[in-house]
């Protein structure tokens, strides 16, 4: 290949990290046309090359060069010279739906308009199979892992990258997928482009391979043709010496007795399964994704609802929830462990501690000197690569954030181990340690149920396996009967039919954790609160109090759309209601009765000046210097508060009444300020989902790294969401200024609370991603009405609190649950 271009080069590349060389002086080439394999134990710095290779990671030394031009540690400028990435853990935006992940994944000349972009998502998905079962309009959260890794891949092959980065493309994917995506590699290496090919699954690679480069302890070992070498080979290249491939030797269990026995246990996905499994025995369930038997392992690990007997060394065991599992001394190693196996902010020490406490517990009191002894005997014993027991455990490969799962699991001494995809993102040689680590649980008294798509596997480390087809178990291999090719023949020639039931997600939950439900619920609410309040009190449709309250909530209205923008993006503004009342202080300086034109212009530009200088203030306290949006907005908030109290230690400085009355102004009963609020809320909330703008806030809410390597600038969005919060706040002013009349210092402060309710109750997450201007707009109206309503029917003030910390409390909780339950386990 000598004769044809080179698209990546990597020369004498070094990365540090503290007490770690990831990478030391790696040279790395690929030219078109070729699929290169990059293979290696976990840790060996195959993601780091490639990370270094997509700008996401700056090495000490060396340089990345891509298609003829030297990159300078930028994303954007690889994902503009050719470069697409697809990560073992997809890098998507959870609240943002299929169609918009994938217009935020394809260079900006490429993207349609936000309008077709449904239409357009659809085309792409069709290309990746005529019968797939991904809705461009579903959120990217509710997705299984399968789903979400399609996703991933068909957002790089829409890019028409130069240079395609696949690590660990086919873990999650079924046996039809692989073929589907080994086709999409050879077609497009076929065009010129080149595939950098990272697994740990060699057959693959020697499969799809024309070259293949070794990486050792952050050290290149050679690059050789695929061809030329044999599997085992390659495995010694890999680990630096032979290797015993030998699955551990399976035990005699036929006289030993029942641990776990199931009778009829029925769920959402699986019907009338019954086992009996014995002390030492692993029992193996394999058969096609989705045909129950994950669903089934989920349902006695309490992670699911289900109904039948199950017994644990003969006491009836509790499935209520996983803690009650746990309780039964049932146990469960989650197949995805980015979502439900680790706490990635959290040391090794404390991942491998959490499940099983009481052995490092003294009345309550965790021992710290016993947890760090257990957690550095775990971590010696699995092999697990790390600097130290206190690292983040996000900061570790996969693999090894694999091995110290399994450790924290099989701490606990469990009676019944639960194991979804033991080696999943698996090197060779860990692969190995977890069998041996698996067939000593089994020896040492536990009954073990192993889920794999990898049928070599299952037939190596099971005694027995039963074939699962459409939510039934449809056959039992046993003994000598437990090879890889009866169990994948078993799986084929199955001809059972699904049980009818129950979707797993009532249409009901599915309607609630959509962008609809809070607009309808809230206005169903306001509807039959004000129809009660005139039912009892006539004069609640007054022209006066209506315009009144109209004008109250435009006012809430406004201040809470820029709340509204900034959680989009993860953050909060607690100093809005101090601003607020800053700026009528300032203005009551300026608006006076015979104040000149001049001196009331000088009046708007320094309150127009206060209002950008508070955003940006904020922003530097919470973006470069990195505190808390809470704690830099409420260190705002006081200042802001200790200001205007200087300026006015009392209420004063009359607001002029041609002023006060040109703000008040009205169409019939419609004050102007409550179109203008309408018209904003209506215009931003299309913004929001038809503009790139709009999208990249959701984005970078709903998940900063994904938007990042999307090409978005969550610095410079930030930014943008906390002068906006800013100036809105500063224009919901003007009509405050109205209804006050006055310099008083204490005006705004209610409106900080008002306006982070009206945002929560109009279905906005607080961690970002999601919500609705229009939402807001009815959240203001709700709070405005419950205030007005309490008046109207003489219940007091304090049902003013009582009310609007319900409607809080029970926004937050529906609203959680019912994405909660369209999430996808």
């Amino acid at each position: 290949m000598n004769d044809q271009k080179t698209l990546l080069q990597v020369d004498g590349v070094t990365k540090i990290f503290p007490g770690v060389r990831a990478l030391d002086n790696v040279t790395f080439s690929v030219v078109e046309g070729e699929v290169h394999g990059l293979v290696g134990e976990n840790g060996a710095g195959k993601s780091t090359l490639m990370a270094v290779a997509s700008g996401a990671l700056v090495p000490e030394q060396g340089r990345v060069v891509i298609d003829g031009t030297q990159t300078r540690g930028d994303t954007e400028q690889a994902r503009r010279l050719g470069l697409a990435i697809v990560r073992q853990e997809p890098a998507l935006m959870p609240d943002l739906t299929v169609a918009e992940n994938l217009y935020l994944g394809v260079p900006a000349e490429q993207r349609p308009s936000l309008i077709e972009v449904a239409q357009w998502a659809r085309g792409l998905l069709t290309q990746w199979s005529d019968d797939v079962a991904i809705d461009a309009n579903e959120r990217v959260g509710s997705l299984g892992p399968e789903q979400r890794f399609i996703v991933e891949i068909v957002k790089a092959l829409a890019a028409k990258p130069k240079v395609l980065v696949l690590d660990e493309p086919t873990e999650h994917l079924l046996t039809e997928d692989v073929d589907r995506l080994f086709a999409r590699i050879r077609k497009i290496t076929a065009s010129g482009c080149s595939v950098v090919y990272i697994s740990h699954r060699i057959r693959e690679v020697q499969r799809i391979a024309h070259r293949l480069t070794v990486l050792r302890d952050g050290q290149g070992q050679g690059t050789y043709e695929a061809a030329g070498l044999s599997e085992q080979e390659i495995v010694e290249l890999i680990v630096g010496g032979a290797l015993d491939r030998d699955f551990p030797a399976k035990g005699n269990n036929s006289g030993a007795s029942v641990v776990l026995e199931v009778a009829k246990l029925r769920g959402a996905g699986f019907t009338d399964i019954s086992v009996r499994i014995r002390k030492g025995e692993i029992v193996g369930l394999a058969g096609i994704d989705g045909n129950g038997q994950r669903e089934f392992m989920r349902a006695l690990a309490g992670q699911t609802r289900s109904r039948g007997s199950v017994t644990v060394a003969g006491v009836p065991a509790k499935l209520h929830n996983s803690r009650s599992a746990a309780d039964s001394s049932i146990r469960y190693l989650p197949g995805d462990r980015h979502r439900e196996g680790i706490f990635g902010e959290l040391s090794v020490r404390e991942n491998f501690s959490l499940r099983s406490l009481p052995f490092d517990s003294i009345k309550g009191w965790v021992s710290q000197r016993s947890e760090a002894k257990r957690a550095r005997d775990a971590v010696t014993r699995f092999a697990v690569k790390t600097p130290s027991i206190d690292t983040p455990i996000r900061t570790l490969s996969g693999g090894n954030q694999q091995k110290l799962v399994l450790a924290s699991v099989l701490a606990s001494h469990p009676k019944v181990l639960l194991v979804d995809e033991p080696t999943q993102g698996v090197d060779i040689g860990a692969r190995m340690e977890i069998y041996r680590v698996l067939r000593e649980a089994a020896a040492a008294g536990a009954a073990v149920i192993v889920v794999s798509s990898d049928a070599h596997e299952v037939a190596g480390l099971c005694d027995r396996v039963l074939i699962f087809s459409r939510g039934h178990v449809v056959k039992e291999l046993g003994e000598n009967a437990v090879s890889e090719n009866n169990i994948t023949s078993a799986v084929l020639t199955a001809t059972t039919e699904r049980e009818k039931g129950a979707s797993r997600t009532s249409g009901l939950w599915k309607w609630a954790a959509g962008d609809w439900a809070p607009l309808v619920m809230l206005a169903v609410a306001v509807c039959a609160l004000g129809l009660y309040a005139a039912h009892v009190n006539p004069a609640y449709l007054s022209a006066r109090n209506l315009s009144g309250m109209l004008a109250l909530v435009a006012t809430l209205a406004i201040v809470a759309y820029g709340q509204q923008m900034l959680m989009l993006v993860g953050g909060i503004d607690l100093s809005v209601g101090p601003l607020m009342g800053l700026i009528v202080v300032i203005q009551s300086f300026f608006l006076n009765d015979g104040a000149s034109l001049a001196h009331q212009l000088s009046g708007w530009g320094i309150v127009l000046l206060v209002a950008l200088a508070v955003g940006l203030v904020n922003w530097m306290l919470v973006g470069p210097f990195r505190l808390h949006p809470m704690v830099a907005t409420l260190a705002t908030y006081m200042a802001l508060q200790a200001v205007s109290l200087l300026l006015r230690p009392v209420p004063g400085g009359l607001i002029a009444d041609s002023i006060a009355e040109s703000i008040s102004a009205q169409v019939g009963v419609m004050p102007i300020i409550a179109i203008v609020a309408i018209v904003l809320a209506v215009v931003l909330e299309i913004a929001l989902f038809k503009s790139r703008a709009g999208l990249t806030l959701r984005g970078v809410g709903s998940r900063v790294e994904a938007a990042r390597m999307s090409g978005a600038r969550p610095q410079l969005t930030s930014l943008a969401a906390y002068m906006g919060c800013s100036f809105l706040a500063g224009v919901a002013a003007v009509p405050m200024m109205a209804q006050v009349g006055t310099g008083d210092p204490s005006a705004g402060i209610n409106y900080t609370l008002g306006s982070v309710a009206a945002v929560v109750i109009g279905g906005t997450s607080l961690f970002g991603g999601r919500g609705s201007f229009v939402g807001s707009l009815l959240g203001a109206l709700l709070i405005i009405q419950v205030n007005v309503v309490t008046s109207f029917l003489d219940i007091g003030d304090s049902w003013q609190s009582y009310l609007l910390g319900g409607m809080i409390l029970t926004s937050v909780a529906l609203y959680s649950k019912s994405r909660e339950m369209v999430v996808a386990k």
